[in-house]
């Protein structure tokens, strides 16, 4: 294992991807009253703020379901390890800090940017002895979801920090979805939500698997993302 890997991502690199990403990336334009059934960040965070201290996982999602139309029929049980099965919580914004001693930003980057609001869920199932971990992440700026995830995908995903660069720089478009590069043990999904925000959509096998199971990987794990984005609904 090589130093890059397996690690927090640097929160330097971290706030520039925050900062490209939010300011190259667009909406779709729906707004909060024609929404077509898109969820939404505020709705999410509604869901999140009213859930128990022992939820079930909040979206509807069928993930038996997901993985036969996906081709991977196997039992589903709810996950058993060490934490709960799902963890859901509002993410509080994190305040701009000064840029890094020494450097010398322009104007428009004197200060590391802010982080904005967030909701994060993750849901933690068995499929037939293989662990899943779906992830549901959002946030109320443009283009920023994925990005918000990346010391998650970078840990689940084993991924050195030039594919997280890749990761943040070639986020699959709303209603479309893709794997990490390297192991391809993390599919990424990206909704298209109702007025201005983001929500993006994570399958893996946990951050804790060291030899992942091949045959929820690649393709077929990106399908299973595909099918579980489909069926979200908040």
């Amino acid at each position: 294992m090589t130093t890059d890997r397996k690690s927090a991502l640097a929160p330097v690199l971290l706030a520039g991807l925050l900062l490209g990403t939010a300011a190259c990336s667009s909406s779709d334009g729906a707004t909060a009253a024609a929404d077509g059934g898109k969820p939404s960040f505020a709705r999410l965070k509604s869901t999140v703020q009213g859930l128990g201290p022992d939820p079930s996982c909040p979206f509807g999602l069928d993930l038996a379901g997901a993985l036969k139309a996906a081709g991977m029929e196997r039992p589903v049980t709810p996950g058993t390890g060490t934490g709960r099965p799902v963890r859901a919580e509002v993410v509080p914004p994190g305040k701009a800090l000064p840029g890094p001693t020494g450097s010398t930003p322009g104007p428009a980057r004197a200060t590391l940017p802010a982080r904005p609001e967030s909701v994060q869920v993750w849901c933690s199932y068995n499929a037939g002895g293989t662990p899943v971990e779906i992830g549901v992440v959002a946030a109320p700026a443009e283009g920023i979801a994925v990005n918000l995830a990346l010391p998650y995908i970078q840990q689940a995903g084993d991924l050195t920090t030039e594919q997280v660069v890749t990761v943040s720089a070639e986020q699959p478009a709303p209603g479309l979805a893709k794997t990490a590069p390297g192991r391809g043990s993390v599919a990424i999904a990206r909704l298209a939500v109702a007025g201005t925000g983001d929500l993006a959509l994570l399958v893996s096998q946990g951050t804790e698997a060291p030899s992942p199971d091949a045959a929820l990987t690649g393709e077929p794990l990106r399908t299973l993302a595909e099918k579980l984005a489909a069926q979200l609904h908040v």
